[in-house]
């Protein structure tokens, strides 16, 4: 019987054995730096037990367009929508029904819902709403023509009766000291002056003058000023107001600066039934231009710079109202007859127009005449689609 040579074998089998070794190793090396890692970062929360800072993913610019998520229901015909600081509260204006303020948080759970006090749903029309730093929410009023003043939770605090003067200053220039713990309010309606639940109209306190305004817009720059578009009789315009930072609802105490942006009419310049205005992250002041079909521009100091939006391209505008610019500057455009959201770029000297989403109709994201838009940090969206009596929440 022959005897078989396996020195072949033995050679074949050397170059298998020495890979696994390798392999063993790097996996051994491998573990120990894994371990080193635990260690290192156990010992770091042992002697400095605060929270590991979150791994920082890059923002890409949004350049594609965001999806439907979900509808908020329960809501008649809302036209305004906008958000506490934190993103968590938000807070819709209804022109139907009740003509209500509704809060939800941003699951679409109602929180609940408030008016102004002393009016009745006829005497009260609420559309565009804003919160400044601090929370508080600002409501202007079409039929009231005031901007209401409340906390985060609906607890009314004031009236701005105009860009410099309000219910509660007026009132304590009649009869001086009033208890901090009674509210100010006035129904423009029936000319009725109150404190707390009390009718004081008559005597030393009267009603007030009637201020050449009528607010609409309202929303805040990041340096606090307060952008107001005004649609009064022949005097349409932009009041920018620039909002003391100590000022106390029901204090008193406010008499801020304030200027005008443009005038009425069809010309540069010139607006015909502003919605709404918003600051870019230069200050640059964009202003839906609704009834001249187009985005007016004006520099930060009250210079008009151009108009865009018209045109037969795909940026081009119908009706636009409600506005909003998120923190990558990217100009979310309402355009209400065209039951879409148009949105530029506006981080250069020119706009860019990036994409159109949205269509009419009654399904999952389809509008019928949308009205606002606000849109988070986290990119999420949420779009006032008035005749279908819901808000609408998108997401990038």
């Amino acid at each position: 019987m022959e005897e078989k040579d396996t020195s072949v074998d033995r050679s074949m089998r050397l170059p298998s054995e020495r890979w696994r070794r390798g392999l063993s190793i790097l996996l051994l090396v491998a573990a120990m730096g894994t371990l080193v890692v635990i260690s290192l970062l156990f010992y770091r929360y042992v002697t400095r037990p605060a929270p590991l800072p979150e791994l920082l993913i890059p923002e890409a610019g949004r350049n594609y367009k965001p999806h439907y998520l979900f509808s908020i229901y329960g809501v008649d015909h809302p036209v305004g929508v906008t958000l506490s600081p934190d993103g968590e509260r938000l807070y819709v204006s209804e022109t139907g029904g009740e003509r209500l303020i509704k809060m939800f948080d941003r699951d679409g759970n109602t929180l609940g819902f408030f008016s102004p006090s002393h009016t009745k749903p006829g005497e009260r029309a609420p559309v565009y709403l804003a919160t400044d730093k601090l929370g508080r929410l600002y409501v202007a009023d079409r039929t009231q023509q005031v901007i209401f003043v409340y906390d985060r939770d609906g607890s009314y605090l004031d009236t701005l009766l105009g860009p410099n003067s309000t219910i509660s200053e007026h009132v304590r220039q009649l009869a001086g000291d009033v208890p901090s713990n009674d509210s100010i309010s006035y129904n423009h309606q029936t000319g009725e002056v109150f404190l707390g639940s009390q009718a004081v109209t008559g005597g030393q306190i009267s009603a007030p003058a009637l201020h050449e305004w009528a607010p609409l817009g309202v929303r805040f720059t990041s340096n606090g000023d307060m952008l107001v578009t005004d649609v009064s009789t022949e005097h349409h315009c932009v009041h920018q107001i620039n909002m003391p930072v100590q000022w106390s609802p029901n204090s008193g105490d406010f008499n801020p600066s304030h200027r005008k942006l443009a005038g009425s009419g069809a010309g540069l310049g010139e607006l015909k039934f502003p919605n709404v205005a918003m600051a870019d992250s230069q200050g640059r002041i964009y202003i839906s231009d609704g009834n001249n079909g187009r985005i007016s521009v004006w520099e930060s100091q009250g210079s008009f710079l151009y108009n865009f939006g018209m045109g037969s391209d795909d940026g081009f505008l119908r009706l636009p109202r409600g506005l909003y610019i998120d923190h990558l500057d990217n100009l979310y455009v309402v355009d209400v007859v065209g039951h879409e959201v148009k949105v530029y770029d506006v981080s250069q000297p020119n706009p860019v127009f990036k994409f159109t989403f949205g269509s009419l109709g009654l399904g999952d994201g389809e509008f019928n005449y949308p009205n606002d838009i606000v849109v988070d940090i986290t990119g999420r969206l949420y779009i006032a689609d008035r005749e279908n009596n819901r808000i609408q929440v998108w997401s990038y």
